[in-house]
């Protein structure tokens, strides 16, 4: 069962065989909500339910990502433009938009690493909606993404050495402790110290996108949620 800080070891671990095979039942509402935490990949339609929701976390979110500093200012042109950036993203670059009922609740992504076999995570979450376990879906729904679709070898989850909250999601889901680097300031609290943490590809699993060139049959699988916006 969930708990209050979030989702247990078993929940994360049934999330990916749930994605293997036909759901017997509809996804059943996230702890304190009355709908379940659903997501999909951005569309260029999104800035509408992202204007307000960005704007509004920005304050939350501009100690430790970039953009957020700026949010206050930005007119729905600007949101508009910030989409349909990462919606014309090139791969591995890939944006998916999560939801509970109508209200976004968050953010995730790939990016790419200087290995072109190994992908990285990055995510935020919308002011109101911390510290529930959403971070946690999203980094694991991505894994997914990463490991059965793309067939990367190695996800990484990086952070600033002063952002602690950001730092507890990776240990909490079986990542290992990789590295740290220096690099640019972009956020406010940023200290420039990174920590870099890594997640190897489970065995067994067939050939991804990037060896095969083809998205396989990941596309029938069908989500134990829908996205209702």
């Amino acid at each position: 069962m969930y708990t209050l800080e979030g989702i247990t070891e078993e929940q994360l671990e049934a999330f990916v065989d749930t994605l293997q095979e036909e759901p017997k039942q509809e996804a059943a509402p996230f702890p304190g909500y009355e709908y379940p935490l659903a997501c999909r990949e951005l569309r260029s339609t999104d800035a509408q339910h992202l204007f307000r929701v960005m704007k509004r976390s920005a304050k939350h979110l501009k100690g430790y990502i970039g953009w957020a500093k700026y949010a206050p200012s930005w007119d729905y042109k600007t949101v508009q433009q910030f989409v349909n950036d990462h919606v014309n993203d090139v791969f591995p670059r890939f944006h998916l938009i999560f939801t509970i009922g109508k209200v976004v609740v968050g953010f995730g992504s790939l990016a790419p690493m200087s290995d072109p076999r190994s992908v990285q995570v990055a995510l935020w979450t919308a002011l109101g909606h911390e510290r529930r376990g959403i971070g946690k879906w999203i980094v694991t729904v991505l894994e997914w993404y990463a490991f059965h679709v793309y067939g990367f070898d190695k996800v990484y989850y990086q952070h600033d050495a002063t952002n602690r909250k950001s730092g507890k999601l990776p240990p909490a889901l079986g990542y290992r402790f990789d590295h740290s680097f220096d690099d640019e300031v972009h956020a406010m609290q940023e200290s420039g110290l990174w920590y870099s943490w890594v997640k190897d590809r489970p065995e067994g699993l067939p050939p991804g996108f990037i060896d095969t060139g083809h998205m396989g049959l990941w596309h029938k699988h069908t989500f134990p949620w829908k996205c209702l916006i």
